[in-house]
């Protein structure tokens, strides 16, 4: 279940006192070992995506690349390859999604960073080669923004031993 649905996440919250109560909601909801705080990224000139790789029995490290954030699910715009990849193939993989309009600015927003995108599916790609412990990676999302690209949420499952 996304992070969302379950009621784990928590944004806007103004002050100390809406910070205090949201933790005590959460805690009692939810008995979590942890929670993190963090400021809230803007996401203004930002498009969100979901960079992954899986390792399959047959083919290895298989890369994804999609549309990213909360709709990642409903909207289910992605796009696959063989790892490793490098820069070029990254970055026509990320320019083969359906939306990748949003990639170069539309209605008056700004082109992000593709490079920067290309890099993180690169580096998930040889992180896979590097480590043949890993089941899978993801990063969700990964936000791309004129000024580069930062992971805001990444998961990491190793095979079992």
């Amino acid at each position: 279940m996304h992070k969302s649905d379950a009621g784990g996440v928590r944004v806007g919250l103004v002050d100390e006192s809406e910070l205090r109560a949201a933790v005590a909601e959460m805690t009692r909801r939810l008995s979590p070992d942890l929670l993190f705080v963090e400021r809230t990224a803007d996401l203004t000139d930002g498009v969100e995506l979901v960079i992954g790789a899986t390792r399959d029995p047959r083919f290895g490290a298989v890369v994804l690349v999609g549309l990213g954030g909360i709709l990642v699910e409903t909207l289910r715009d992605t796009a696959l390859a063989l790892a490793p990849l490098d820069a070029g193939a990254a970055e026509r993989l990320l320019r083969s999604l359906r939306a990748s309009a949003l990639l170069d600015g539309v209605r008056g927003r700004p082109a992000v960073d593709v490079a920067a995108a290309a890099r993180g599916v690169v580096a998930l790609g040889d992180a896979m080669a590097a480590h043949p412990e890993i089941a899978e990676l993801e990063v969700n999302p990964l936000l791309v923004t004129p000024r580069g690209a930062i992971a805001l949420d990444a998961r990491i499952a190793l095979l079992p031993k």
